[in-house]
């Protein structure tokens, strides 16, 4: 007579993350709005950005060039292109054009700063061009409110539209250094924006405008999107022959440790543009391409089974966990139909065990991570 063999427990691990956004997709764009009449969904202008949009999706957005007197047709945008988006419009304006930001997500709160601040302390006998702005972002998931501010500088190679672009960053370096750090510097923040410098091909007078935003106290970071096709950083001009790079995304630390992609987007290069994009978008939207990033949610990293022990008909399943964060565990016979056996896992340190009868039927089992 053969002997009895003992019938285990089949145990798979299915490890989740949940409660919350993994991730934040952030666009900056010019929209070259400037004299521009037609701002409705009806202009073949607006239509290109909008397939652009679409096919983009991005969690936030934030535009320059927004033409002052039409901001209102924005409302209209997020209907036809971004429906459900939230949408901030209170940017101060040179009388001609402002920026707007755009977010799936909740904006708790929405302000300008430096809206034609003097900058004679910053080398400057003048007033700031336009301003500072800001959203307040609740993104689900985050620890904290996302900060994103958003600026265009003063156009212009010349040296006196230099010396002003140069004050104007030197101006938001010390907001952020002496007003926004000191209160709300543990929280993710960037900065994005048409910046009118490339950091690579300066103007001869070269202000440095991009590096006294990027100066260590501020926090910022650098960074260097290109087209994956074309392997180019350059964003500006889709018209008239690509040559500079003058729009940015610069993460704050946090954001930037938690960089997972970037690009300089262009629908012209794509072998096969996925319905409705159409390859001449990019040129018809704007003299500018558009920039995306995504961050990986710093207060949502992934984690790890270390062990799965099955012994005397009981299973011993082990994990990473972080202190304060709970877990529950589900078990299922067919992957169907799951049904918890423990809510609640309140974690106290950087692994959790779980025991439970391993006996009688297959069992399949999941860890899910709530917020």
């Amino acid at each position: 007579m053969g002997k009895a063999w003992p019938i285990f427990t089949l145990v798979f691990l299915a490890v989740v993350t949940g409660g919350g956004a993994e991730s934040l997709s952030v666009l900056t764009y010019n929209l070259h709005g400037f004299g521009v009449e037609d701002w409705s969904t009806n202009s073949p202008q607006v239509q290109a950005i909008g397939r652009e949009l679409r096919h983009l999706q991005p969690d936030v957005l934030t535009f320059q060039e927004v033409p002052y007197t039409n901001t209102w047709q924005m409302a209209n945008w997020v209907v036809a292109y971004l429906p459900g988006y939230f949408l901030a419009a209170n940017s101060c304006t040179d009388g001609s054009i402002r920026s707007v930001i755009l977010s799936r997500y909740p904006i708790a709160r929405s302000q300008s700063w430096l809206c034609h601040a003097s900058l004679a302390g910053f080398g400057y006998s003048g007033g700031f061009t336009r301003d500072l702005f800001e959203a307040e972002i609740a993104v689900p998931g985050f620890g904290q409110p996302v900060h994103v501010f958003t600026t265009h500088l003063k156009a212009g190679q010349d040296t006196a539209d230099s010396t002003r672009r140069a004050a104007e960053a030197s101006a938001i370096s010390n907001f952020l250094v002496t007003v926004f750090l000191p209160a709300k510097g543990d929280r993710p923040y960037l900065l994005t924006g048409d910046l009118n410098e490339d950091i690579a091909r300066p103007p001869s007078s070269n202000p440095q405008s991009v590096q006294r935003l990027t100066s260590a106290p501020t926090g910022l970071r650098l960074t260097t999107p290109t087209n994956p096709v074309t392997r180019s950083e350059f964003t500006w001009s889709t018209q008239s022959g690509f040559a500079k790079r003058y729009d940015y995304i610069l993460p704050g630390g946090l954001l930037w440790s938690n960089l997972v992609s970037s690009q300089v987007f262009r629908s012209e290069v794509l072998a096969n543009p996925p319905p409705p994009l159409q390859a001449g978008d990019t040129v018809a939207a704007s003299d500018h391409a558009p920039v995306v990033m995504v961050f990986r949610n710093p207060d949502n990293p992934p984690f790890r089974l270390l062990s799965i022990v099955l012994t005397n008909q009981q299973v011993i399943l082990r994990w990473e966990s972080a202190p304060g964060r709970q877990y529950r565990v589900e078990a299922s016979s067919n992957f169907s139909t799951w049904l918890p056996l423990a809510g609640d896992l309140a974690a106290a340190g950087a692994s959790f065990t779980f025991a439970t009868n391993g006996g009688g039927a297959m069992k399949f089992f999941r860890i899910y991570r709530t917020p």
